[in-house]
């Protein structure tokens, strides 16, 4: 799951555009894409019905009964600049209805050797959530290399089910707090293109905003360097 992860949001992010799910704009949370290779199978919205805090949550969604294989994750690109050589935690809180398998997941792009590279990923892999539960905390530190150019964070759904995802956290911490898992480096042969829409920090973390108009959320979020 971790290289396809990798592997199907590298070629997501090429192309990176809001997949709607039906038209839905408008219910999609602000700042917030849906990516991955089965990415038209599942539907990225902002839910007002539930909520562990304010008035809405993100909801990732399978549409029909999907395989297990099948996976897609909502994303949100932010500037890695600030976040160089500092220890950094997303936290958040999750619910689920009869999901396969969902979680949180973060991953830190940059460049070696001249490359893009991918230089941390973390998809909660072992200690994802399962089936029914009501909202739950779940977490995960990663270090960011001085190599880091862009940080994605966001939430994953495999299979089948609906995830909530709400009030989530991105911020330091120190270093004796552990990593949630071992840094691992991919270098492709591709030249390093930094991809649109990225944020300078996080933004709509609560998903308390939904989204106007996703094209020009995309153009004047990108940053040139």
């Amino acid at each position: 799951m971790r290289a396809t992860l990798a592997a199907g949001v590298v070629l997501a992010l090429g192309a990176l555009a809001p997949a709607t799910g039906g038209g839905l704009a408008a219910q999609m949370p602000d700042a917030w894409v849906l990516v991955g290779q089965d990415a038209e199978d599942y539907r990225l919205r902002l839910d007002p019905e539930v909520a562990h805090s304010g008035s809405s949550s993100m909801r990732l969604a399978a549409r029909g009964n999907r395989r297990r294989s099948q996976w897609a994750a909502s994303v949100q690109l932010v500037d890695a600049i600030a976040y160089r050589g500092k220890r950094m935690r997303l936290r958040g809180y999750l619910r689920a209805d009869d999901v396969d398998s969902g979680g949180l997941w973060v991953r830190v792009d940059g460049i070696l050797e001249g490359k893009y590279a991918m230089l941390a990923l973390d998809n909660s892999e072992d200690r994802r959530v399962e089936g029914t539960r009501d909202w739950e905390t779940r977490e995960i530190v990663v270090d960011i290399p001085p190599e880091g150019v862009t940080i994605l964070i966001g939430a994953m759904i495999t299979g089948d089910g609906e995830l909530w995802v709400d009030d989530l956290s991105f911020e330091a911490v120190a270093e004796d707090v552990p990593l949630t898992t071992e840094p691992e480096v991919v270098i492709t042969d591709q030249p390093y293109a930094r991809p649109p829409g990225v944020f300078p920090t996080p933004t709509n973390l609560d998903f308390e905003r939904e989204m106007k108009d996703p094209m020009a959320n995309m153009e004047n979020t990108e940053l040139d360097r």
